[in-house]
């Protein structure tokens, strides 16, 4: 598992050019099975679906710099480069800390940006696509469990397990957090709990879950080709992720929004925004980000180089 950030700035190509851009929006899942490492999704919450199964980072590797506390797995993109043999499979996954506190300061202590990539010839996967019509035809329930174990409450490796069941934990923290929330009542000695099932836990620790869907931006604020359910699905997660943020608004937070009303780039960044307001993605590689504010717009000497001594490019900005 590669661990580069690959989120970052190149600001030589001009700030108009949004010919390539493409728009992420989330759906409801049709079939939980697409959602499973066999058919490198792109989604928002539940696990992550890990595509290279071997290597995976543990618990340590994905807790906050903050509070030490393991980060919530937030969303997941499967962007293949053209041309790459290397990167046929290519997915970029992004966690982040739930508590508040450790989000007060611009700071990427809360957040961790991850690249996993494969060839088409693997030890894990088909050469051929698999089934999205038919994903029962595809799917292999066993595949996880032949390479990894995997915490039954955030499906991040798991070295821990419970004494009764023997279901996997990341870490005590999760087995203690299962445990109240229904563990108690459903552990059956010797019965382990499936790393795909969900509970009354998962539900409550995790991100609901949402496929993205990738449209290209023609620069219309026409959606009438949606489908028709689309816009109660995306009410319903800004709902969610509204009323998770609406108790921790300070009055520090209301001076900041009013500052920014007088912010050439923020009224930028609202006004594109608005012409797709159901966006929660926008992918551009090699493209320029869209700035929230004109504060703290790193420069491109605060961006490290990348391991082989390559300039980091932009790819992608999260809206949501």
């Amino acid at each position: 598992m590669e661990d580069h950030e690959e989120n970052t700035i190149n600001n030589t190509k001009p700030a108009n050019d949004y010919s390539s851009l493409e728009l992420g929006f989330v759906e409801e899942v049709d079939n939980e099975l697409l959602m499973t490492s066999q058919f490198f999704p792109s989604k928002v919450g539940g696990r992550p679906a890990w595509l290279e199964l071997q290597g995976l980072p543990s618990v340590a590797d994905l807790s906050c710099k903050s509070c030490n506390n393991p980060m919530h797995f937030l969303a997941q993109l499967y962007c293949p480069i053209d041309g790459e043999v290397a990167c046929f499979h290519r997915i970029v996954y992004i966690f982040c800390c739930k508590d508040e506190r450790c989000h007060q300061n611009s700071t990427d202590d809360c957040f961790l940006v991850l690249r996993n990539q494969l060839s088409r010839h693997n030890s894990f996967y088909s050469n051929e696509p698999p089934d999205r019509q038919n994903p029962q035809k595809s799917y292999d329930n066993s595949l996880v469990e032949k390479w990894c174990t995997l915490c039954s409450l955030c499906g991040v490796l798991g070295d821990k397990h419970c004494s009764n069941c023997g279901s996997p934990y990341c870490c005590r923290q999760h087995q203690v957090f299962d445990w109240k929330n229904g563990h108690r009542e459903s552990c059956t000695a010797g019965v382990k709990v499936p790393s795909t099932s969900t509970s009354a836990a998962n539900r409550r620790y995790l991100f609901p879950q949402y496929e993205i869907c990738i449209d290209d931006d023609d620069g219309c604020d026409d959606q009438s080709d949606q489908p028709s359910n689309v816009h109660k699905i995306q009410d319903d997660y800004h709902n969610y992720t509204n009323s998770e943020l609406a108790s921790q608004i300070t009055e520090a937070d209301l001076k900041s929004l009013e500052d920014h009303n007088h912010d050439e780039t923020f009224l930028e960044f609202k006004e594109k925004i608005q012409q797709q307001p159901d966006q929660i993605l926008r992918y551009q590689r090699n493209g320029n980000p869209l700035w929230v504010s004109s504060k703290d717009i790193p420069s491109l000497s605060d961006i490290p180089d990348c391991p082989c001594g390559a300039k980091r490019i932009f790819e992608f900005q999260v809206t949501m």
